[in-house]
């Protein structure tokens, strides 16, 4: 997947060529928290010394299970929320869309070994970020970005809780009852930990940090694939050319069409356009971007970091 910047400005470009969009953008925290989509989830007990995963597991799941009707029931859940709840899943959407279109590219350059993928999602952000905002991101503390107060809304907290429930209820079962808020805090202090603009923490912690610190791209590599080199689909080893930019493209045109339907649906609500959304969304995994129904698993790479 991409990392915290890449999506907060995939969800930025998307929500500045939509109408009606002043609701949503007073909530400009909930959207870029819920741009994150189900990865905060990751940074739960992120402390290297916490061995209890079982929170980072559903992270897991949101991203390969389920992945459409587990969308579609938030969807409609935001007509009954407040501008904070459907900020946070107009955001939440775009992470799937996102990922969905790019973390094929991200999974076979990047491969499967130790934090290889988290090295690679952080070099994308800072050069998008370099070329898109003119923003070095390790001068920037991203926590502040996702951060909408002490604690996460209750409604919000309420919305998460009720679908995981649903769709993943084994896995909820044993779980702290404030897991979801637990999972908001540790990532707010995560990337808190991780922002080095003077890069002491890098120095000093590499070996624990370097990975998903944000820091100056040193190497000349194509990271981007602007080169557009052939590489292949990890979980089918179809041949690809495309950079990542033609996926971040790919990405803002299905983004661009599927907020604004959500938008205009909460506004008009109907079942033909519930339906037209079902649609577009369909039932696609974010980590192989092909129909869950094809059951397939990322095992092909060919990492450039």
């Amino acid at each position: 997947m991409p990392n915290i910047w890449t999506h907060i400005l995939f969800c930025e470009e998307i929500m500045d060529v939509m109408d009606n969009k002043e609701e949503y953008l007073r909530m400009d925290g909930y959207l870029k928290l819920g741009s994150q989509g189900p990865d905060p989830f990751f940074y739960h007990n992120f402390w290297p010394w916490k061995k209890d995963d079982r929170v980072n597991q559903i992270g897991s799941s949101i991203h390969t299970e389920h992945c459409g009707p587990f969308l579609m029931d938030m969807i409609e859940s935001g007509s009954r929320l407040s501008s904070k709840g459907k900020a946070y899943i107009l955001g939440f959407v775009t992470h799937h869309i996102l990922d969905r279109n790019t973390h094929p590219y991200i999974h076979y350059r990047a491969g499967y070994e130790g934090n290889k993928h988290q090295e690679l999602e952080v070099i994308i952000d800072t050069l998008m970020m370099e070329r898109n905002r003119n923003m070095n991101t390790w001068k920037v503390p991203a926590y502040k970005e996702i951060n909408v107060g002490r604690f996460l809304d209750r409604e919000i907290e309420q919305l998460l809780y009720r679908h995981i429930q649903t769709y993943f209820p084994e896995k909820t079962a044993a779980l702290p009852d404030d897991f979801i808020q637990q999972s908001y805090r540790d990532m707010r202090m995560a990337l808190k930990i991780l922002f080095d603009p003077y890069r002491w923490k890098n120095v000093l912690l590499s070996s624990t940090i370097s990975s998903f610190s944000h820091q100056p791209v040193r190497k000349n590599k194509d990271y981007l694939n602007e080169g557009h080199h052939t590489w292949h689909h990890p979980a089918t080893n179809e041949p690809d050319t495309r950079s990542f930019l033609d996926l971040y493209e790919q990405s803002k045109n299905e983004g661009m069409k599927i907020i604004s339907a959500i938008i205009d649906h909460w506004k008009h609500p109907d079942q033909r356009s519930i339906q037209s959304i079902e649609s577009m969304v369909d039932n696609i995994s974010y980590d192989t971007g092909k129909p869950l129904v094809q059951k397939l698993k990322n095992i092909y790479s060919s990492p450039i970091v």
